[in-house]
């Protein structure tokens, strides 16, 4: 039977600051529970109603029945799914340059990070680089909104200028999604490398514009006055015309 003490760790799972110092993050939803489930993290436990159970016919060893108050507490959401589990973080791992990759320069929305995970996986992309003010890809609304993606990706936290000036040394087309640049839809080639995407509010910042070596843009219908695209919605453009020219 769940303690009180275990109620209230799990509640302090909602802040970074016990995140981290525990090394413990919690995953809720049915589906996305079903995919941490099958992924190769550590899953702690698995919290579950009665109700849930009954209705969803869930069965899982490390499965401990709670109370719908118990699980309110517990959960992030102001509708509780009736089913969460805690994660232990797993170590960071390398950077693997192979081929493209997304690098996100203070990408600060939990659910544009989360949406940018999931798209980049619909595409094949496998390698996120985060600059270190990114939010944090263990919090409950990036988890939600990458639907179980997050679980089978590598995603990085780092100094960006660093890992951009090094990639850029080494010959690595470095794309940055600018508003004035190569149209991607005439895009004929790309080469294999990273593409730089921007903070909602701010673009790509000023330090990191002398590293990108291919400007593009996703050129916007000449009777808008709209300023620029949300972050999730230019990365999965941009996405869908590199893998347009892959066949």
């Amino acid at each position: 039977m769940i303690t009180k003490n275990t109620v209230k760790a799990i509640q302090s799972l909602k802040q970074t600051k016990y995140r981290k110092e525990l090394g413990l993050f919690v995953v809720e939803g049915r589906k996305s529970v079903e995919e941490l489930l099958q992924s190769s993290l550590e899953t702690t436990a698995v919290y579950a109603t009665e109700r849930f159970q009954q209705e969803h016919g869930f069965h899982d060893e490390r499965l401990e029945t709670v109370s719908e108050m118990q699980m309110e507490q517990m959960s992030s959401f102001d509708t509780p799914p009736g089913i969460l589990a805690v994660v232990r973080i797993p170590k960071q791992d390398n950077i693997q340059h192979e081929g493209m990759m997304l690098a996100l320069d203070g990408i600060a929305n939990p659910g544009n990070m989360g949406t940018i995970i999931r798209t980049a996986e619909w595409f094949g992309v496998k390698n996120i680089v985060c600059s270190e003010d990114c939010v944090e890809i263990w919090n409950p609304k990036v988890i939600q909104a990458t639907m179980g993606s997050l679980f089978r990706m590598n995603v990085v936290s780092t100094d960006l200028e660093g890992f951009l000036k090094e990639a850029k040394d080494k010959g690595k087309a470095v794309y940055g999604a600018l508003l004035e640049g190569e149209n991607i839809f005439k895009k004929d080639k790309w080469e294999d490398g990273i593409i730089v995407i921007g903070s909602e509010s701010h673009g790509i910042r000023s330090n990191i514009l002398p590293l990108i070596t291919h400007p593009i843009t996703i050129p916007r219908a000449k009777n808008s006055i709209t300023e620029s695209l949300n972050a999730s919605m230019a990365t999965g453009i941009i996405l869908a015309s590199w893998a347009s020219k892959l066949s």
